[in-house]
């Protein structure tokens, strides 16, 4: 399980090409920002677990042509799902923060992984 005792970063890659990218998605109709996200990192990544609603930051980060803010939650992943909605799209890694920090290209996730990363006040 990622963050036995470790900080780990679960990443995927983009569906359309070889990037890889928080799980992600758009704010799901009738559903709040935290369980939206629980529900994109489950359909992405085959995450289960606790998203915390008051750990979030929002970075801009570009999708193509355009900038987009996202709303980036701390998770705490309790289970790594073998199938999931998404897994023949997608391809999933478990990496060190660190490592993530190398892998993504957006200036803005790599930050909002930093920031995430920061103990609690």
């Amino acid at each position: 399980m990622p963050g036995k005792g470790k900080d780990q970063i679960v990443l995927v890659t983009r569906q359309s090409r070889k990037e890889w990218i928080h799980p992600k998605g758009h704010r799901i109709p009738g559903m709040s920002g935290p369980a939206s996200a629980r529900r994109e990192a489950y359909e992405e990544g085959g995450l289960k677990g606790r998203v915390f609603a008051h750990r979030k930051v929002v970075v801009l980060c570009g999708q193509g042509s355009k900038k987009i803010l996202l709303t980036l939650y701390d998770m705490r992943v309790d289970k790594l799902l073998k199938r999931w909605p998404e897994s023949r799209k997608r391809e999933r890694i478990v990496v060190s923060v660190a490592k993530a920090g190398r892998m993504l290209s957006c200036p803005g996730m790599r930050r909002g992984m930093r920031l995430l990363q920061k103990p609690l006040r």
